[in-house]
Parts: structure tokens; C-alpha cells; sequence
């Protein structure tokens, strides 16, 4: 012990030792310091306004437990005389449904299975199926060149629920029929932006309190309040997590579809004028089994919705008389139709379908094949709200609805919202390559189509309600120099050019079609064959994934031959 204390006196006596034993407690003491700086929970605060950045008279908004980002021009939400309003382009992606709206007759509509709501820009109440519905608050409002909606409308009539609350402003919206996680608070504890007791706390969470979960960081986790706050508690603060599926309602049904028991087997009927329908008994001696018709009967040739109307009830007695339904075809290609005109305003929208409406039933027709083409972006919300509206008055009058679409990498018209409401959905399963493409190819390789097809039923519709169409044409491509180009040519009309041009045909088995080429003079030609043998491949694979049907464009280009392989391998 004495020996020891020796020791002790000696070193505390050495100017060495002194100096380490301070370092030694410098080190300790900025250890401590730099530990509790990183690790220990830290008491600043910042406020919701300054983590949500509200600006005066907007609102932060968050869609299923995301806060939104703030938009460039027009604020996604805003407050006006203490009632929320969502801009209705941000509402129509978090409910994933369309409000369509009218910058000219300051107008919105918005139609579910159970009838369309229609409200007034800056007016009290709206209309249900036309009958006045008074409200205290004002359903949509106009700000910045584009309509805001009341979150309380859009509870009314699409049943999404929300939070609202001050200080600051903030809306938490649940669209209806998701799923998410809930959970309790099992003690108090400050709610941080973000996960880890260094993050800043934004408000604090109470014993009890339920509370959706947004998100897992892994010992922490994201939370929404009943409150909209929106932060990050530790995951031993959560308990009692369940599964909740947000509430649906009428806004969320399918309409009843029409469908028919028989596989569907259509050609549609180019007509271009009245004396064109005396062609029918033609046009019906090539056929075998179809058992649906489609001509082009309906023109529309005004921004207005007018009509040149080719239709005739002899026509459709003729083919009831041989157990064929008739599914008029409206079109918008043959004249010059500004769409965002006719689909985006209110009263040529109505006028259309009034139109379409009445010409179908003079006629005594079955049904509706829509083929509404090139429209653009911009205008689709006002097309699609257009097929809502059309098929509430085809379910009225017992018809069938069936809309002509692209496929999904061309165009996407929301397949998922008309599939709810059309009856049909028919795909145009040709085109692969078209007039102007940059390079030569297949107008519908069996691997495009099948891409296609899946592409389809993933985006929503029934394989009951898929319409695969195939074409009775395709395309004679001719290489000159750095020169392509390409004419359409039918099924019938291409064996005699290939015997003309004494042409191979080879069977491209990735493709599963024919394929030749041949040189004349400085050009190249080639040509990817539609013909019996490839038309049966597509015909097997829409059987083999039991959809509805196909159809074909378009009738007269075929040969008996080709309606004998449809009727045996479509059933």
C-alpha cells in the first residue's frame, strides 16, 4: 500500500503526468459533450407553419399520409371563408376518379354509377341528376384560371373522408378503399419531423391518441394524427397495429355492364354514306359467325356534338333477321373537331350524347362503339366524364357500350375509370408500325399484342369486358435510298402481290406471321403478312385468355376463308 501511494506521489509530482491527466479530462469531458450533441434527444422545436411552409390563405395538404409538394403557379389548396378547397386536377389523382370541369360555362360535373353532380362556379348548392341539392358552403370556386373543390363536396359526393384544422391550415384526405395502417399511442412523446431524437420536434403525441401509420424507418416510424400532423415517434411508442380499408360508397360501384353470353365476333362496316348501307347483303356473304356489326353510321361534325347521320332501321332488321346485334360506331376523324370544345364544355357535351342517344334508338340499333381518336391530354378528362355521362343514358336505354382504345403505350384515355363504366373495352391490337413510322415492321407481332393485352387487364378491365381487334389489312413497307415509306394493302389483295413479285414467304416464329421481301429496280419491299394462318394465332390467344371476343377492321377486306378460321377458333 505504502509502495503504492509512492507511486501516486511521484507521478502527481511529474509535470508529464499533469499534462496527460489533462488531456486525458479534456478528451473525456468533449467525448461527453460530442455524445450528448449526436445522440441525446434534443428539445428544439420547430412549428407545423414552418415545416408544412403554409403561405397565407393556402393549406397543406396531405393525401393518404404524403404531404404534398407545393405546385408551381395555382396553390394545390387553399382556405376561403374558413372552408378547405383542393384544386380539382390534385383531387382527381388522389381520389383516382375524374371531377370534369368547364372554364366556359363555369361549371363542374362529376358522375358516379348513381347519376352526375353538376355545381356552378361560386354559387351555393349543386344538382343531382338535375334536382337542386342547397349546401351552406360554396361547392367550387375559381382562382387562377382553374376551379378549387370544396373537400366537403367532394366527401358528398365521392365519400372521401378528411381532416381539416388551423394553425396552420391542413387537410388530411383518405381516399376511399385504400388500405393502411392504424395504431395507438401508448404514452406521451414528442412527434419529430424526422426519425431520430436529434430531429426537431413539431408537436407532441398523447397516451391514447390513434394514429394512421405512414411509413417504417426502422426503430422509428412516420405517423399521421387525427389532427394532420404529420411526424416520427420511436416504434416502441406504437401498439394495436391494424389493417383499415378507408370507406367506399356509390362513387366507388361499377356500373352493371351489359355483357353477353356469346364470345363476341364483330366487323365493323365502313360507311360513308346512306346508299353505302345496300351493301350489307355483300358484306354479310363473306362472313361466318359474327355475330355483332359495327358500321360507321355517326359523324360528329360540329364542336357543338352535331351528327351526319348514315343510319338506317332496314339495315338493323336485316341483321336481326340473321342474329347479328348492330353497335353503332361514332367517330370524330372524318371532320375537323376541336375536342376541347366539345368534351371540356358542358352543353356540347350533353348535346353529343343527346344526339348519339336518340340517332341509336330511331334506329333500332343494339348498341354504341365508340371511336374517339387523337385526343389529346388536355381533353381527356372532359372524353372521359363524356363516357360516364353516355353510359348512364345507354344503361336507360338498355343499350350496349363498347369504347375503341389504344394500347397503353400510344394512348391512355384513364382505362381503369372506363372499364367501370363502359361495357366493352376494345383494344386495337394493330398499328404495331403505321404510316410515317421511322422504321419498317409488323402491324401486330403476336408478342406486341400479348404485351398489349396483359397491359390492359393490369390497368383494370375485366377479361369479360376485352375486346381483342385484329386487322384484315397490312402494311407493303418500300426502301429507297434513306427513303421509307409504306401503303396499307388487305388480306385478300396480298397473295396476288406477292405472286406478282414471285415472293418467298418465311415464318418468323417470334413474330409467328410470314414475312417476305423483294427488290424492284432502287427499291426494297417488305412485307409483314397478315393472313389466315397469323390471324388464327392472335384469335387462339385471345381464347386462351378468355376474353370477351374480337373484333375486326374492317369487313370487305377479308376472304370467306378468314371468317371460317374465326368461326372455328373464337368460341
Amino acid at each position: 500500500m505504502n509502495k503504492a501511494k509512492q507511486i501516486i506521489n511521484k507521478l502527481t509530482k511529474d509535470p508529464r503526468f499533469i499534462i496527460v491527466l489533462i488531456i486525458l479530462v479534456v478528451l473525456i469531458v468533449a467525448a461527453i459533450f460530442i455524445y450528448n450533441k449526436r445522440y441525446s434527444p434534443t428539445n428544439e422545436t420547430m412549428t407545423l407553419n414552418e415545416y408544412y411552409e403554409v403561405a397565407e390563405g393556402e393549406m397543406a395538404l396531405i393525401t393518404d399520409g404524403e404531404l404534398m409538394t407545393k405546385s408551381e403557379g395555382a396553390p394545390n389548396a387553399i382556405v376561403r371563408n374558413e372552408t378547405p378547397y383542393v384544386r380539382y386536377d390534385v383531387i382527381n389523382k388522389a381520389v383516382n376518379d375524374i371531377y370534369a370541369y368547364d372554364s366556359s360555362e363555369k361549371k363542374v360535373s362529376y358522375t358516379t354509377v348513381a347519376g352526375t353532380y353538376q355545381a356552378g362556379i361560386g354559387s351555393k348548392g349543386y344538382t343531382f341528376k338535375g334536382s337542386n341539392v342547397g349546401t351552406d358552403y360554396v361547392p367550387c370556386i375559381e382562382e387562377r384560371g382553374t376551379a378549387y373543390l370544396a373537400l366537403e363536396f367532394v366527401k358528398a359526393t365521392n365519400g372521401t373522408e378528411y381532416t381539416f384544422n388551423k394553425d396552420p391550415y391542413r387537410a388530411a384526405i383518405y381516399t376511399p378503399g385504400t388500405e393502411r395502417t392504424v395504431a395507438k399511442i401508448n404514452d406521451d412523446t414528442p412527434l419529430r419531423r424526422f426519425g431520430g431524437n436529434r430531429s426537431k420536434i413539431v408537436a407532441s403525441v398523447k397516451d391514447g391518441d390513434e394514429v394512421t401509420v405512414v411509413d417504417n424507418y426502422g426503430s422509428w416510424s412516420q405517423i399521421l394524427t387525427e389532427d394532420g400532423e404529420l411526424g416520427c415517434v420511436p416504434n416502441g411508442y406504437i401498439s394495436d397495429r391494424e389493417t383499415k380499408t378507408n370507406k367506399t360508397g356509390v362513387a366507388q360501384e361499377n356500373l352493371k355492364h351489359n355483357l353477353t353470353n356469346d364470345v363476341i365476333k364483330m366487323g365493323w362496316h365502313q360507311v360513308f354514306s346512306k346508299p353505302t348501307n345496300n351493301e350489307l347483303t355483300s358484306v354479310l356473304e363473306t362472313t361466318t359467325g359474327m355475330n355483332v356489326i359495327s358500321p360507321t353510321w355517326l359523324q360528329i361534325n360540329s364542336n357543338r356534338g352535331g351528327l351526319n347521320d348514315f343510319s338506317s332501321a332496314e339495315y338493323v332488321k336485316a341483321c336481326h333477321d340473321r342474329g347479328i346485334e348492330v353497335w353503332v360506331l361514332v367517330s370524330n376523324i372524318e371532320r375537323d373537331i376541336d375536342e376541347s370544345i366539345l368534351f371540356n364544355t358542358t352543353s356540347s357535351r350533353e348535346n353529343l350524347e343527346n344526339n348519339i342517344i336518340n340517332a341509336v334508338v330511331a334506329s333500332g340499333a343494339d348498341g354504341i362503339n365508340l371511336d374517339m381518336e387523337s385526343v389529346s391530354d388536355s381533353d381527356v378528362v372532359g372524353y372521359v366524364e363524356f363516357i360516364k355521362e353516355l353510359a348512364l343514358k345507354c344503361q336507360e336505354h338498355a343499350l350496349v357500350l363498347s369504347v375503341d382504345n389504344y394500347n397503353l403505350n400510344s394512348a391512355n384515355y384513364m382505362i381503369d375509370i372506363q372499364s367501370r363504366f363502359a361495357d366493352y373495352i376494345v383494344l386495337f391490337g394493330y398499328d404495331e408500325t403505321w404510316t410515317g413510322s421511322p422504321t419498317a415492321g409488323s402491324n401486330n407481332s403476336i408478342k406486341w399484342v400479348k404485351k398489349n393485352v396483359e397491359a390492359m387487364l393490369d390497368a383494370g378491365v375485366d377479361k369479360k369486358q376485352l375486346i381483342l381487334a385484329i386487322p384484315f389489312y397490312t402494311r407493303l413497307w418500300k426502301q429507297t435510298g434513306n427513303t421509307l415509306t409504306s401503303e396499307a394493302v388487305t388480306l385478300k389483295e396480298t397473295p396476288t402481290i406477292l405472286s406478282n413479285n414471285n415472293a418467298t414467304e418465311t415464318w418468323l416464329k417470334d413474330n409467328k406471321e410470314n414475312y417476305a421481301e423483294w427488290t424492284s429496280g432502287d427499291s426494297k419491299y417488305m412485307i409483314w403478312i397478315v393472313d389466315n394462318k397469323s390471324l388464327k394465332e392472335r384469335c387462339a390467344y385471345a381464347m386462351e385468355k378468355n376474353i370477351a371476343g374480337i373484333a375486326a377492321w374492317k369487313l370487305g377486306n377479308e376472304t370467306k376463308e378468314t371468317w371460317n378460321m374465326i368461326a372455328e377458333t373464337v368460341q
